[in-house]
């Protein structure tokens, strides 16, 4: 009866499934026959066993035979909580094989793995040459300072060694899936199956291409919650607005084209604008990165697929980072261009206080909401969705900011 099964493990009847669980471990700990070889250990053991399976894989059972209403009930209550578990279970093994999925595609695998080979190539680097320097500045330099420098020795040498046990697999992580063909194909015009639409960035051109996906967001509401003075949470409640723009190959092709000379002149000007401020040599190749993708575009008649992006309330945010970053920089001969010691503060300030700032001061005002609408002119979906009172990004604190910046580059 399912009473006796509870009353075996110690348990009151409708015993929750972890509660079941957790008794069962510990008589069978206790029972074992491998930990227990007194006379009756085993025969305990199997009832114990005989009840836990019982109830666990079979409640129906222990609802049928539940003697009264608040047994029936609590049976009840545990084949729904199993069941519930069982789901969730479920749920969360099919979201890790998603993930293990996506992760598993060429683009994510191959830049992981070439991640990991470039840190464990560092890590060899790093150990030799915390070995091989304070020796050489012993020999050449000066003998005491050995013992400044014999913690990098203890730590390279330790990296050495570890490195040595793991010799046969350090470099031996796995192999790339993509292929050379793969890479020369990637920036090749690719049709995919033509569709009735026009392309929306060439004119009079079939949208034959991978299309282009704009999200748009509204708040509908927010819910603040307070627990004391320095302790508030804001819960965000919003509608979701997804838009597939008809795109050709041609466009798709330049689009790609066009995103990475703006990676190209990001990277150079990081690495050789004769500037000191790397925050000023990032700058610098985001203008002339835009500037070259715009004239490549206009050449080829093809219209930009991150138009919408430029609104009144970015522009009014990078004139001020622009203007902010000009007071506290120093201009020497040539392009030479330093920042103060107040560039951390500026920056601090600018990405996590000026969109509260902004809305402080702009929120009260009739024309709040229209600056962020785009100031080109839009398809009519796309226009009708911005006066509704969508946008295409909330104004968080450092959000607002990446999120343009990540759009407009890729």
């Amino acid at each position: 009866m399912p009473k006796d099964r509870y009353k075996v493990l110690g348990l009151s009847p409708g015993a929750t499934a972890k509660q079941i669980k957790s008794a069962y471990r510990k008589l069978a700990l206790k029972y074992h026959p491998d930990h227990n070889s007194s006379k009756g250990a085993k025969q305990k053991f199997q009832e114990i066993t005989t009840a836990y399976n019982s109830l666990l894989d079979h409640p129906e059972q222990a609802i049928k035979g539940a003697a009264t209403y608040e047994d029936r009930v609590a049976s009840e209550v545990l084949r729904k909580e199993r069941e519930r578990m069982q789901q969730q279970a479920r749920a969360r093994r099919a979201k890790r094989k998603k993930e293990e999925e996506y992760f598993n595609r060429p683009g994510w695998h191959d830049s992981i793995l070439l991640m990991k080979y470039a840190l464990r190539g560092f890590a060899l680097m790093f150990a030799v040459v915390a070995i091989v320097l304070p020796i050489l500045l012993a020999i050449f330099m000066d003998p005491a300072s050995l013992a400044g420098t014999f913690f990098f020795l203890v730590v390279g040498g330790f990296l050495m060694v570890y490195m040595y046990q793991k010799r046969s697999t350090w470099f031996r992580l796995g192999k790339f899936k993509t292929r050379w063909k793969n890479v020369v194909g990637f920036m090749k015009m690719k049709p995919v199956q033509a569709t009735g639409d026009r392309c929306c960035y060439c004119s009079n051109t079939m949208a034959d291409g991978k299309s282009y996906r704009i999200e748009l967001l509204k708040t509908v509401d927010i819910k603040i919650s307070s627990f004391g003075a320095m302790n508030h949470a804001a819960k965000y409640k919003n509608k979701i607005k997804r838009v597939v723009i008809p795109r050709s190959a041609r466009a798709h092709y330049f689009h790609m084209l066009s995103s990475l000379v703006k990676i190209i002149s990001i990277t150079a000007s990081l690495i050789f604008f004769p500037v000191e401020s790397i925050l000023w040599r990032f700058i610098v190749g985001m203008v002339a990165g835009g500037t070259l993708s715009t004239l490549l575009l206009a050449i080829v008649r093809v219209r930009s697929k991150v138009s919408y992006l430029l609104t009144t309330g970015l522009l009014i945010k990078v004139l001020l980072w622009l203007f902010a970053l000009y007071k506290i920089s120093l201009f020497g001969p040539g392009f030479n261009i330093q920042t103060t010691g107040l560039v951390y503060i500026v920056v601090a300030g600018l990405l996590f206080f000026m969109d509260m700032v902004f809305d402080l001061v702009l929120g009260f005002f009739p024309f709040y909401r229209r600056m962020f609408r785009p100031l080109v002119k839009q398809g009519t979906i796309l226009q009708s969705l911005y006066r509704d009172g969508y946008q295409n990004n909330m104004d968080l604190p450092v959000y607002s900011v990446l999120f343009p910046l990540y759009r407009w580059l890729f």
